[in-house]
């Protein structure tokens, strides 16, 4: 198993684990459901969930400041290698899926004078959005995938951390697919094909939490990107809102079905180191 040096990492027993994603996911389906009126930046507060619940379950075995010495503590240099790679995995992650959309007609580009952000709006102040991120990335990627692989082989940790990360974001996109003002065509297509996304991305995810030492940096830096040049180029499936790319959300998007395809590729070449 590539577990966490256990001097540093405080030791999670397999209820741990499953209490910790039982809480996450029930959790953010009531957070969304008593608050499906509000906005989607005070839905957006559920990205604090996983890491709230992490820090929750060291609180109770009394390994809080154990597990936040090895948060702040652990990073080795290798941090700040990953954390570069992590910036530019989504750029070039993006471009290929604009390539694809393009060449197989699914997206077309937009002309300058129709340009607007679709960036979230609880994403467009950098700092706010790279906290946000930080906030899911402790819980996934520092605390349930290290958890996970004390257990289980890592594909099978992948794998469940991505089940995971995908229903966590099925509420919320099944409560913004049927909102009238977002005109989702086909609403349960655009729910699946997005949580497949966040399945098999989280293997790539994954990946660089191991080769970083499970640091909550270079995961953080990635989703931040992401949540950034995604939602820019190709728009926003949440919303439904094009950006530099037009086309339908659930085909062109990053999180949608180009997305699925790049990172299913990706996660090939991942899944092969570890069998």
């Amino acid at each position: 198993m590539m577990t966490a040096d256990s001097l540093l990492f405080p030791s999670l027993s397999l209820t741990d684990v499953f209490v910790h994603i039982i809480l996450t996911l029930f959790s953010t389906a009531f957070w969304v459901y008593i608050y499906r009126h509000r906005s989607f930046i005070f839905l957006a507060l559920a990205m604090f969930f996983p890491t709230v619940f992490a820090f929750g379950i060291h609180i109770y075995h009394r390994s809080f400041i154990r597990f936040v010495s090895f948060l702040f503590l652990y990073p080795q240099w290798s941090t700040l290698f990953w954390s570069i790679c992590s910036m530019l995995l989504p750029v070039i992650i993006v471009v290929i899926c604009c390539l694809m959309n393009y060449l197989t007609g699914w997206g077309t580009f937009r002309q300058r004078n129709q340009l607007f952000s679709s960036v979230h709006e609880h994403n467009r102040n950098l700092f706010f959005g790279w906290i946000r991120a930080l906030g899911e990335e402790i819980g996934w990627r520092s605390f349930l995938l290290p958890g996970l692989l004390i257990h289980f082989h890592p594909i099978i940790a992948f794998n469940i951390s991505g089940l995971v990360w995908g229903l966590y974001h099925v509420p919320v996109m099944i409560l913004l697919s049927y909102r009238s003002e977002c005109k989702v065509q086909y609403p349960i297509r655009t729910i699946i094909v997005q949580c497949l996304s966040c399945w098999i991305s989280a293997i790539l995810y994954g990946w660089i939490a191991i080769r970083c030492q499970y640091s909550m940096i270079p995961p953080t830096m990635m989703h931040f990107i992401w949540n950034q040049i995604n939602p820019s180029l190709l728009g926003s499936i949440y919303t439904n809102t094009p950006g530099l790319m037009d086309g339908e959300q659930w085909k062109i998007n990053g999180e949608g079905l180009v997305g699925c395809i790049v990172h299913f590729i990706v996660a090939l070449f991942i899944i092969f180191q570890f069998i």
